[in-house]
C-alpha cells in the first residue's frame, strides 16, 4: 500500500516533515521482516525512534502532535521495557501507536502473526535441533 501524498496536507498536522513522512511509512508499509525484528504494530515512541532517528522525546512529541492532527491513533499496550534496577525486561503499559488509515488492516495482519506464532516457534526449534544435530557428528 504506497504512501498517499496528500497524507500531510498543513490542514492534517501542520508542516510536511521528513520525520513525519519515515512515522508514516513505518506505520502504513511493514511485512513479516519487520514483524521479526520489532513485532507487529502499534509501535511505541521508543521503536519509532530507534527506526526513524532522533530522541525518544523529540519524536514523542512529533506523534502526540501527528494523533492531534488525526494522522495517528494512540493506544495503551503492554510491551516488554528494559529496568536498569531489575536489570532485565518488565511488562509495562506503554503507549503505542498505529496510522489512522491502516490500524484497522494491522489489527487483522497482528492478530494473524500472534495466531502462527506457535507454529513458527515449533518449526524454528525443529530445524535447530536438526542443524545441531547434523554438526554433532
Amino acid at each position: 500500500m504506497p504512501l498517499r501524498s496528500d497524507t500531510l496536507t498543513p490542514k492534517a498536522g501542520g508542516r510536511d516533515t521528513s520525520r513525519k513522512r519515515a512515522i508514516l511509512l513505518m506505520l502504513e508499509q511493514h511485512n513479516e521482516h519487520d514483524y521479526l525484528e520489532r513485532g507487529a504494530p502499534p509501535y511505541s515512541a521508543t521503536i519509532i525512534a530507534e527506526y526513524v532517528g532522533g530522541s525518544r522525546p523529540s519524536v514523542a512529541r512529533t506523534l502526540r502532535g501527528m494523533v492531534a492532527a488525526g494522522l495517528l491513533v494512540a493506544v495503551r499496550h503492554r510491551d516488554d521495557v528494559w529496568n536498569a534496577i531489575a536489570q532485565n525486561f518488565v511488562e509495562m503499559p506503554v503507549t503505542a501507536y498505529y496510522s489512522a488509515s491502516t490500524m484497522e488492516r494491522d489489527k487483522v495482519l497482528a492478530k494473524a502473526w500472534a495466531d502462527g506464532a506457535e507454529e513458527r516457534s515449533s518449526q524454528s526449534m525443529a530445524e535447530m535441533v536438526a542443524l545441531f544435530s547434523r554438526s554433532g557428528k
